[in-house]
C-alpha cells in the first residue's frame, strides 16, 4: 500500500524536533551500498543558516518549500543512495501516517550536517493537477492525444 501525501488544509508543519521515519538503500556507516533495505528515525531541526552560509557555491539555499533533519540518535544520516527517498510522519490528529517529504540533498553522509527534503504540502496543487488532472488545460490536451493516437491506428 502506498503511503498518503498529506491533505489540503490538514497539512502540520514539521516541528523542530519531531521525528520522522525514512527508508532506503544508501550507504552505511563503512560507506558501502546497504544489502538490505533500512530505516532510520531523524528529527527535524532548522538548517537555513548552515545552507545559507554555504562552503560550495553550488550549494542551494534552503526556502520555505523545503525542511531539514538531523542525524538519529545513533549519529547515523541518509547517504548516498537514499535521495529521492519519502520521509513518514505521524499526523497526531488523525493518527494516520503521511509523506512529508522527498529528499533532496544533503552534505555528503555526514552526522554534523542536515539532509534538505522538499515538503511535499508545498507542492499539493501541482500534485493534484498532474495526478487527477485538475488544471482547465488537461482535458483538451487528453483529447487531442486521444485523437492522435486514434488516427495513428487507422
Amino acid at each position: 500500500m502506498p503511503i498518503p501525501l498529506p491533505e489540503i488544509g490538514d497539512n502540520e508543519e514539521e516541528k523542530e524536533g519531531e521525528r520522522g521515519i525514512i527508508a532506503g538503500w544508501g550507504w552505511g556507516s563503512l560507506l558501502t551500498p546497504a544489502p538490505v533495505l533500512k530505516f532510520l528515525s531523524l528529527p527535524v531541526q532548522s538548517c537555513k543558516g548552515p545552507y545559507q552560509s554555504k562552503v560550495l557555491e553550488s550549494t542551494p539555499n534552503v526556502d520555505d518549500k523545503q525542511f531539514c533533519t538531523g542525524p538519529s540518535n545513533y549519529q547515523e544520516n541518509v547517504c548516498f543512495g537514499d535521495a529521492g527517498g519519502a520521509i513518514a510522519f505521524l499526523n497526531t490528529k488523525t493518527n494516520t501516517v503521511y509523506a512529508a517529504g522527498i529528499l533532496s540533498f544533503d552534505k555528503a553522509c555526514s552526522v554534523e550536517k542536515h539532509a534538505v527534503y522538499a515538503k511535499i504540502s508545498a507542492y499539493l496543487p501541482w500534485i493534484h493537477s498532474v495526478m487527477r488532472g485538475d488544471s482547465q488545460e488537461f482535458p483538451a490536451r487528453r483529447a487531442s492525444l486521444l485523437i492522435r493516437m486514434y488516427l495513428q491506428q487507422q
